[in-house]
């Protein structure tokens, strides 16, 4: 199974691109604490809003749940969600 985390970010403070990106390392080490792959999707030329998606995979729906939980849990900590957008999306692969 695959968990999606797609965030969009107000971060009211910045005042550029190159403190965005400090603010954005942030989240990607976030990311690493979860085991957690990580990108910027959107908005990567505005200073103060960032759509980031965080994907974790397992194979189970319920812990998938709690890691996306955990993880915005964290995020809301450090930043201002303005949106968020969660999915479990059960994924087969064929073996051969």
């Amino acid at each position: 199974m695959l968990g999606i985390l797609i965030l969009e970010i107000h971060l009211p403070f910045v005042r550029s691109l190159k403190e965005k990106r400090k603010y954005i390392s942030v989240l990607r080490a976030i990311s690493k604490d979860f085991s957690a792959a990580f990108s910027e999707l959107d908005h990567q030329d505005e200073w103060q809003i960032a759509t980031v998606a965080f994907v974790v995979v397992g194979n189970n729906g319920g812990v998938l749940d709690s890691v996306l939980e955990r993880i915005i849990d964290r995020v809301d900590e450090e930043f201002e969600i303005l949106g968020i957008k969660k999915s479990i999306e059960p994924i087969s692969f064929d073996i051969i």
